[in-house]
């Protein structure tokens, strides 16, 4: 009699695996070319993939997130090999056209100056041309806006630039406002943000073009999480402390 019972069960229990809805949740493979605190660090998530993780979560998607270099992440996901990519700007529309933009922005970024000099005022990129600046090598924005500069140091890091800074072999250098921070700290160097910064950027999450019917559902989760004060709890609790001296 119980054999009988434990043979129906089994029986009950495939059937219902069979029913729709009823697989596993669906997994996609995202990439990122951000750092921390924007991207995970050793077992500490990042801002970045702990807001896509709940948004995708809200439509029934785990997802895993790995960091790629710049040109390869975008090369993966326009070819589909990887499934998404956390955050870029439109820029990329141009050159990779199986991307999707999700519309709703994951974020801003504030690409910024920073100097050890706290009285420092600088209005715009025209502003640098006094100074000796430091940035990170492959920062786009920052190798087209100063290369006619006379003086400019580029670096393989975030941690070597800031180092410049502390050594005095720059006057002012040049990232985005969370990364930077995040990397100061860590390198030891205090450093003041020069506000305003130099350029606001919206950045955005990308899918390969087979995902498009996911879009819509995205940018529904990420409106949602910001109106239910989702976003802002975690924008508090992972990015805000870096402002604290």
């Amino acid at each position: 009699m119980i054999k009988t019972i434990q043979i129906h069960l089994a029986t009950i229990l495939v059937l219902l695996l069979m029913l729709p809805g009823a697989a596993r949740a669906q997994r996609l493979h995202l990439v990122t070319v951000a750092l921390p605190p924007l991207a995970p660090s050793g077992e500490q998530p990042g801002f970045a993939d702990t807001v896509a993780r709940e948004a995708f979560h809200r439509i029934g998607i785990d997802i895993d997130v790995s960091m790629l270099p710049g040109d390869r992440a975008l090369l993966n996901v326009n070819s589909g090999l990887d499934d998404g990519d956390l955050l870029r700007s439109p820029a990329v529309e141009r050159d990779y056209p199986n991307l999707v933009r999700v519309p709703e922005k994951m974020m801003d970024f504030d690409f910024v100056a920073y100097s050890q000099n706290q009285k420092l005022h600088i209005d715009g990129f025209a502003g640098l041309k006094p100074y000796v600046v430091g940035y990170v090598a492959g920062w786009k924005i920052y190798e087209q806006k100063v290369k006619d500069y006379r003086e400019q140091t580029s670096v393989p890091s975030l941690k070597e630039m800031f180092l410049l800074l502390k050594n005095g072999r720059a006057e002012v250098v040049l990232a985005d406002r969370w990364q930077g921070l995040w990397a100061a700290r860590n390198a030891g160097v205090p450093v003041h943000v020069i506000e305003p910064p130099l350029v606001k950027s919206p950045m955005y999450l990308y899918l390969n073009k087979r995902h498009a019917a996911l879009v819509p559902k995205l940018s529904g989760a990420l409106m949602q999480m910001k109106a239910d004060g989702t976003y802002q709890r975690i924008v508090d609790k992972m990015l805000r402390p870096l402002e604290l001296p």
